[in-house]
């Protein structure tokens, strides 16, 4: 049985090439337009609270010198993914440059070089047709995981996200077929570090604060970022990110919550604009007694400060100002595991049961 999703993006992928057709039969040079993905044309939506693209696009023209080869993998992508879609497979952007790559005939040039080149044209169709890469049937490797009360079916299983141990369910590159079943949560923790998320596993601290714990391992990646933005509207739970304090930490949350640039085009289904940040906050070193367990700040450090601070959604925050502010003149960043310096418990036993209960979040 084809799904919703599935039938959308076979209907687009449809119309592309009808749209096509149509300019051959009427002695036009086939082309198709899609959003110009550089920063220049990338703008922060302060009624939506996130990144989008701007109404600059480009032309991508098959009897144009310049377009010809990206033109040509473009329609060679999009065929080979009606096909995934159609037979129910999914592939890895390896497998999708390994599965289209072969030498034009009668010459020495070959399709594709390199699956960066595969993964570039990728992305312009996925932002031409407005549909997710993973819609495409194509995904990137699962990194990241979930634990906590919740039961889910994928692919005809029914399986829990708890009682596994001291890790979690890996959450998959695609997730458009996930079922949600049955929860007992009042919100999602998305915590950075994965050693932290073993952490408060082991300390049950989704039941002690009765939430869903999920881990991006470092950045939170585009199968966890749609995981969680699905929950958030879907089961109506709100997201609060718990990062480390540092210019690095700052930036995963601001992506969680406002999107990327690279990925501006895609903000209404990975970014959740209600996300609240719990921590690490600068304040929390002399709160909690963290001095001595600090970390110096690099160049590269003060540098992203600098950057961050002229992002549109710190610039125009009292609080974020605050905290890069403070970053800067402490010279020092503070990490998630610093909270082991009070005690292995401290973390879920008194820090994330204050900060929620007295409602401690930055917007």
């Amino acid at each position: 049985m084809v799904s919703k999703s599935d039938k959308m993006a076979l209907e687009r992928i449809r119309e592309f090439g009808k749209q096509l057709l149509e300019q051959i039969k009427r002695g036009e040079s086939p082309y198709f337009q899609m959003p110009t993905r550089t920063k220049g044309n990338v703008m922060f939506e302060e009624g939506d609270k996130t990144l989008s693209l701007g109404g600059r696009m480009s032309t991508r023209r098959f009897l144009n010198y310049a377009h010809t080869r990206k033109f040509m993998q473009s329609v060679m992508i999009a065929a080979a993914t009606m096909e995934y879609i159609k037979s129910d497979r999914t592939v890895g952007k390896r497998e999708l440059y390994y599965n289209l790559k072969h030498s034009l005939p009668n010459s020495k040039q070959n399709t594709f070089e390199d699956d960066t080149e595969s993964g570039s044209v990728l992305d312009d169709l996925e932002a031409s047709l407005n549909i997710l890469r993973e819609q495409f049937h194509v995904i990137a490797k699962g990194r990241g995981s979930i634990y906590g009360d919740l039961d889910l079916r994928q692919a005809g299983d029914e399986f829990s996200c708890k009682g596994l141990g001291r890790g979690g369910w890996l959450i998959p590159g695609y997730t458009e077929d996930v079922e949600f079943l049955n929860y007992n949560a009042d919100f999602i923790l998305a915590i950075e570090n994965d050693a932290m998320m073993s952490r408060l596993i082991e300390e049950k601290a989704w039941k002690k604060l009765n939430c869903l714990l999920v881990t991006g391992e470092g950045m939170f990646p585009r199968g966890v970022r749609r995981f969680v933005k699905r929950m958030h509207e879907e089961l109506k739970l709100p997201v609060i990110a718990f990062v480390d304090g540092d210019p690095w930490g700052f930036y995963i949350y601001s992506v969680l919550k406002y999107g990327s640039i690279q990925l501006a085009h895609l903000s209404d289904r990975y970014a959740v604009p209600d996300a609240k940040y719990l921590g690490m906050t600068m304040d929390d070193i002399e709160t909690y007694g963290l001095e001595h367990v600090t970390e110096k700040l690099k160049d590269i450090d003060r540098k992203k400060i600098k950057e961050e601070m002229q992002y549109p959604w710190f610039k125009h925050s009292p609080e974020w100002m605050r905290q890069l502010k403070l970053m800067a003149e402490k010279g020092v960043r503070i990490e998630q595991q610093a909270l082991a310096n009070k005690s292995l418990a401290f973390v879920a036993e008194k820090y994330l049961p204050e900060k929620v209960e007295e409602g401690k979040f930055l917007p």
